[in-house]
Order: structure tokens, then sequence, then C-alpha cells
């Protein structure tokens, strides 16, 4: 029976340590997808908190249209419903979503659980990310095509 209780107890610790990831150096990447299709993120700069360490990290990019200059914007249908969703444990505290059509253009585009639609007018557009937790912040970029 003791050996029994070992496994369990060793497979729930590692069960957790998979999931929630304790040790982790920087905020979770959430992942965005619109039907089946995954559209690619740029991490911005962070702080973070975790369990031995801590690190602020700063990138170079000026703008979430900067972040997301290396894309290759991801196809999508007018109004087509884009899903925003973090891994389990790690909802944000607060998340901000913001559409930027232009370097000096922005607008925060109201998230309704963990979804928003695209645009309904053709175009490219990059969307800021921007989340934070009791560990730390972090903000994230990607960018769509609306046909």
């Amino acid at each position: 029976m003791k050996k029994s209780s070992v496994f369990i107890v060793i497979g729930i610790l590692i069960i957790v340590l998979i999931i929630f990831k304790p040790f982790r150096l920087e905020p979770p990447t959430p992942k965005i997808s619109a039907a089946e299709t995954q559209i690619p993120t740029t991490q911005g700069s962070y702080c973070w908190d975790g369990f031995l360490f801590a690190q602020c990290v700063d990138t170079i990019h000026t703008t979430p249209i900067d972040m997301t200059e290396s894309h290759t914007p991801t196809r999508v249908s007018k109004n087509e419903k884009i899903a925003i969703e973090f891994p389990i444990g790690y909802q944000p505290k607060t998340l901000k979503l913001e559409q930027w059509l232009d370097e000096n253009n922005s607008k925060v585009i109201e998230i309704n659980s963990g979804k928003i639609n695209a645009p309904n007018e053709s175009g490219i557009y990059a969307y800021h990310i921007i989340a934070d937790w009791n560990q730390g912040d972090g903000n994230y970029a990607f960018l769509i095509e609306v046909e």
C-alpha cells in the first residue's frame, strides 16, 4: 500500500509541475486562433516573478506594428471569431486588447469570453495584448488580414 501511495503523490507532483509550471521565467504566451488556424504571436517586454527567480526583459519593439514586422498576416474572414486563450491556471487578472491601424492610431477592442470578432472591412490589422498577473505582466502582438 505504501509504495502505491508514493507513486500517486509523485504522479500528482509531476502533473502539477507540468500544468502550473511554478519555475516559469516568463509570462505564458496566449494561443490565438481563428477557426482551426493558429495565429502567430510576438512577445514584447515583460516582468515575471517565478518561484525561484524574477526577471524583467525589455524588447526593442517600438509599437505593436513593429512587433509584428516579421509576421505574414494570417488570413481571416470578415467578422470571424478570434479566440485568445491562456494556459490553464494562467488567466490574467486584467487583459486589454488594442487594434492598431498604423503607428499612430489604435483603439481598445472589447474581449467577450476570450473572443473578439475580426473587423468587417478588408485590410491588415495588428493587435496588441496587454496582460497582468500576480506574478508580473506581459504583452504580445499578432497580425491578421481580413479578406
